[in-house]
């Protein structure tokens, strides 16, 4: 299998950007996707967020990678560590989604609100769930969907890489199928852009390059007020 990649993050209407977007085809034909969203502060939250996105990339381009769960842990406890450092940082955090492709298998990490979609065929779906207080209370039935839908505090996460405690890290190991397009957004992005959107776009795009360049014209458009980010795969044969 052959596999095309891109990412982009763009700052919106935010005077910084805290999130965090990268991509990368490695020679040993694995390939590596991960949106992180920083937390906690202007500061702190494009720390935490970049230093999610670096620990992955170095982790992606060892002989011997460790397993994703374990590097997500590992960054939670480096920012925990940072934390302690210097106060600047006490309430910085991140969430992450990330994916490794090696052949035709998939394996993914996430913490947090960032969703790792899956198109295959004619259908798209989200293969995360976000860690919110939105989704606990809609997936406990204290929400209808239309309560969901007009819910004022959907931004408060209820796990993040640098919380007090442990977070809920999600993993995920699946098969990939030739035709497979993998996308990981930030809220920013998702929050303009509807699944069915999404999949418009990916249809009228040959390229991963293509497709983000009009997810992120999109969101241009529709004036996102957060930081927006995605990053894509296309599995070719």
């Amino acid at each position: 299998m052959n596999f095309d990649v891109a990412a982009q993050s763009e700052r919106g209407s935010r005077p910084r950007n805290e999130d965090a977007a990268g991509a990368w085809l490695l020679s040993s034909g694995r390939a590596g996707l991960i949106v992180a969203d920083g937390v906690g502060g202007h500061i702190g939250g494009q720390r935490a967020s970049n230093l999610a996105l670096s620990r992955f990339q170095t982790n992606l381009a060892e002989q011997a990678p460790i397993e994703l769960g374990d590097l997500a842990l590992a960054i939670h406890h480096e920012i925990k560590k940072l934390q302690l450092e210097d106060p600047q940082y006490e309430t910085m955090a991140t969430t992450l989604s990330a994916v490794v492709v090696n052949g035709s298998n998939m394996q993914a990490v996430h913490c947090g609100d960032t969703r790792i979609v899956l198109q295959r065929g004619q259908g798209i779906k989200r293969l995360t769930e976000d860690h919110t207080e939105a989704q606990r209370f809609f997936s406990e039935g204290l929400l209808t969907r239309e309560e969901y839908d007009a819910y004022p505090r959907k931004n408060i996460l209820d796990s993040a890489l640098g919380i007090r405690g442990n977070p809920r890290i999600d993993k995920l190991e699946m098969g990939i199928k030739d035709g497979d397009r993998i996308f990981i957004t930030s809220d920013g992005l998702h929050a303009k852009i509807l699944l069915r959107e999404l999949k418009m776009i990916s249809d009228s795009s040959g390229s991963a390059g293509e497709c983000v360049s009009k997810l992120m014209l999109t969101s241009h458009q529709r004036e996102s007020d957060d930081n927006f980010s995605v990053a894509a795969l296309f599995v070719q044969s």
